[in-house]
Order: C-alpha cells, then structure tokens, then sequence
C-alpha cells in the first residue's frame, strides 16, 4: 500500500495517482470524487474504491469492513462506492 500523502509523491495529479496504481498493480482507494468521472475510469486497470463520506471516528470501523469486503470480492476491476450503510459496485469497462 502506498499512501501519497506520506510520499514524494505528494501533490501529484489524478493521471500520475492512476499510473502509479497501475504499475504496482494496485487498486486506488481515494474520497475524491474526480475519480468517478469516465475520463479517469477508463484508464485504471485494477479498480476504485471511493469512499463517499467523511471518515469519522463512529464510522471508520464500519468503513473498513466494508472496504475489506469490497476488496475480496473484486474479481475484475471496479468502482466500488463505499459508506457505512452500502457498498455499490459498478464494472469498470476495458
């Protein structure tokens, strides 16, 4: 896992995030929304988990459960969307 913020990488542009992500091979877990737009879908290779809502100290726990669950049941890649109430999971396209 690589968190930018705590990298070099720190300010770098949603294209730059993407590649990074698709050279490890990783998916990208982000709360920004510009990665639901079909632009920056259409060029990740591994998935998105966007989480929708504020990270709060009542519902992080809830959060990453539901972020684990996500993450085991992507066979291919995906936008999941994620909050403490719902996971909505949407097949990106190649």
């Amino acid at each position: 896992m690589v968190w930018i913020p705590e990298t070099s990488y720190r300010g770098i542009s949603n294209d730059e995030v993407i590649d990074i992500a698709n050279r490890a091979e990783r998916v990208v877990l982000t709360r920004d929304s510009n990665y639901l737009k079909l632009n920056l879908r259409r060029r990740v290779k591994y998935g998105i988990i966007y989480i929708r809502e504020p990270i709060r100290k009542d519902n992080i726990k809830k959060l990453a459960e539901d972020i684990a669950r996500a993450l085991n049941t992507m066979k291919k890649p995906f936008l999941v969307i994620v909050t403490s109430s719902i996971i909505e999971l949407y097949p990106l396209m190649p």
